[in-house]
Formats: structure tokens, sequence, C-alpha cells
């Protein structure tokens, strides 16, 4: 299986590796045309702060290290963007919501200093779902929804993005981009950046990929560090890779990963490249497809797609066969429960005393706390908070989850 067809522009297509190596294009330019396209897109609301004068001095270092043939990495000079809900150091990392509207962090994600050690260039911090816990279309935040691409008509007119949580966007005239890292999606989607960060839990960073028809990654857990991913469910998030193709994915992966002792959650492995081969040999491979996934109400367009994948993998040698995972039918309850359980244990942090957004009623410090929460979540974080406290409450969680799977 020859795999050439498929490679992005973005890191591996020769003729932009050429031009960045031999100077033809500089990593300036490739980030000026990077922020020209942001502003020309505003529209799409994708982002949340730009850090485009950081940039800058940090194109000119790369092209330097560049031009002396002292590249750092295969991502040296390359524009990304991460999901704000990375912590970067001095710069303002807010979770779309209004708790952490102006937090500024004191250190930066690991898996974020990892890409900027290997030369990658931070251009913008991406929005998303308010604290990644609300609808799935990244329409919640209290900057205002993020739109696709692909089906807004951003080219025909221009529209005044209402950077509120109190106040309704007027403007219908849009779709959805996927939550919970639209901001991710779309940025990469559209070129404003050539590879981003999401985070995913439950699908975060591979819906909103799939609605705006990019790559969206969710890697093993432990394979990537989460200290300074700020948490939604500890047990399940992981930091996700967004681009346009397979190849950059591998790419952003292999420089992101490993352990890191300040995550006791990651592996370290012996070959971290991820690099993938010109020509991949599947013969023999064994492919799974759930039974019970095929549910009654799977769209016809979806099981199309689902079973042209089937043939390219049965076509290129491999053996598809049917598997069964009985208990699939429990598994989004337990997961609501869970991820209702975490989500309340991690959110207590967020009191108004320590850090984040404090309320002006000062009468006692439970009015405080209580007044920062209320008006720090919007209704869908606290509805689910409090389910969390619920199930907590109630009795075991683990009990909780057994008794759906028996009943």
């Amino acid at each position: 299986m020859h795999r050439s067809s498929y490679r992005l522009q973005a890191y591996q297509d020769p003729k932009l590796a050429k031009e960045l190596r031999s100077g033809e294009v500089s990593v300036s330019e490739l980030c000026n045309r990077c922020k020209e396209r942001a502003s020309k897109l505003n529209s799409l609301n994708a982002l949340v702060t730009t850090t485009f004068e950081q940039a800058e001095k940090h194109a000119l270092e790369s092209n330097q290290r560049i031009q002396s043939g002292n590249a750092r990495h295969i991502l040296d000079g390359i524009p990304f963007a991460v999901k704000d809900n990375f912590s970067t150091k001095g710069i303002r990392t807010t979770c779309a919501s209004k708790i952490l509207q102006n937090y500024i962090p004191a250190y930066t994600a690991t898996v974020v200093e990892k890409l900027e050690e290997c030369g990658a260039i931070l251009m913008a911090k991406q929005i998303w779902m308010n604290l990644q816990w609300g609808d799935s279309g990244c329409t919640d935040s209290i900057f205002g929804p993020t739109r696709n691409p692909w089906l807004y008509p951003y080219k025909e007119r221009e529209v005044t993005v209402q950077r509120s949580d109190t106040q309704e966007v007027q403007d219908t005239d849009w779709f959805i981009s996927g939550g919970s890292s639209g901001g991710s999606a779309v940025a990469v989607a559209t070129g404003m950046v050539l590879g981003a960060l999401g985070s995913d839990t439950g699908g975060s960073t591979r819906m909103p990929a799939s609605i705006c028809g990019v790559v969206g990654l969710k890697p093993t857990y432990g394979l990537s560090s989460r200290h300074g991913l700020i948490p939604l469910v500890n047990s399940v998030d992981v930091p996700g890779v967004l681009s346009k193709t397979v190849d950059d994915a591998a790419v952003i992966l292999g420089a992101m990963c490993g352990a890191d002792p300040l995550d006791s959650t990651t592996v370290s492995l012996p070959d971290q490249s991820f690099q993938l081969p010109d020509e991949i040999d599947i013969k023999g491979l064994k492919v799974g497809i759930p039974q019970e996934y095929h549910s009654p109400r799977l769209e016809e367009e979806v099981l199309q797609s689902w079973s042209k994948a089937a043939d390219l993998f049965e076509n290129a040698g491999a053996k598809v066969i049917p598997v069964s995972l009985p208990h699939t039918q429990y598994s989004l309850a337990c997961y609501s429960v869970l991820c209702a359980v975490e989500v309340a244990s991690n959110m207590a942090r967020y009191d108004g005393i320590e850090f984040g957004h404090r309320s002006q009623d000062h009468s006692s410090t439970e009015a405080l706390y209580a007044a920062s929460r209320h008006e720090g979540f919007n209704q869908v974080v606290r509805g689910r908070i409090f389910a969390g406290n619920f199930f907590l409450l109630r009795r075991s969680v683990l009990q909780i989850c057994f008794n759906l799977m028996t009943t």
C-alpha cells in the first residue's frame, strides 16, 4: 500500500520542505501567511488569544537555525496552535469559561513545551466548548460559537462575533464545527496553522476533526503527558493531535510523546519517532469490527463509509473479522456517570478564592464561594457538577456502574 498521494504539504511535502530549507520561503513568511489567513477568516471565530508578536520573534530564530543547517526537528519553523485548556506561561488560558476568563498560568504544559523545543511556533490559543463540558458543537464558549469553515459563507459577508456569555449571537447562518476542540479543527482546516493540539475525553478531538475534514488522533492514554492540561476527567483525558494527514499526526505525536516526571501516568517507549514508511504491509493484520456498533439507527452514509474502509483493508491483505463487545449498551451510561463524578471533583478547585473568577458578594466565605461558582459556570456545567455530586453522595460510583451493567 503506497501512501505518497496522501502526504500533507505541511511537513513532508517536498516542495515546502525544500523551499524552507533553501530559503526560498522563510519561516517568517510562512507565519505571516498563517496570520493573514487567520485575520481573513476571523468571522469563523476559531481563536481566543493570538501570540503573533512572540511568533514573529521565534520565526526569526527558527529561520536562522534552518539557514545555518541546524534545524532542531522537522517541525522547526512550523506554525501551530493549541486548544485553550493547555497551560501556557504568561499567556491567557481561559478554558472558554468565565471562571478562568483572565487566568494566566505560571508554567507551560509539557506537550506544548516539547513542540516548542522542536522549533514549532505557537501562533494562537483556540476556542473550545465551555470547560470542555457542554454541547457537542463548540457553541457555548463565552467567546461565541466556532463556525464550520466548509459550510459557513464567510467569503460573502462579514459577521460581527458577539464575544459574551450574556448576549445571544443573532447570526444563525452557520453550521457547527464540532466539539470540544472545534477551534483547533477549524484552524487546521483553513490553514491558520499547520497543526494543532486538542484534547480528547470522549471524542473531543476526533469529532470536530471529522466534521471539519481533518485528521484527529486520540493517542493511547499515558503516551503523552497531561501535565498542564487543565483536567476535565483525569482518567480519560488525553492530549489530541489535529492535522491535515496521518503523516503529520505521526510527526506531531512523535515530538510530544514520552515519559514525563511531572505526570506519573506517562510511559516510556524505546522508539518515539512514529515516522510512517512509504510502503505499509498489512498482510495478515486482523481488523475487528464490533457487531454491536452496527446499530439499527446507523445512517446509510456512515455504513457505506465503514464498509468502504473495511474493503480497503481486505484488498490490502488484512483480515477483517466480526468481534463482540457485549457491554457496549452500557458504555454510554457508565461513561456519563464517571465523567460527571470526576468533573464535580475537578471543578471543586474553582472557588473564587484561590484563583479564577471572584464574585463581588463578600458577605461571607460561603456566599463568595457560591456566587463565584454560579457566575463562573454556565448552566450546563453547573448541572453536570450537581449530577456528579449526587452520584458521589448517593453511593459508590463503581456500584452504580455495576448496577447499570447487571440490570
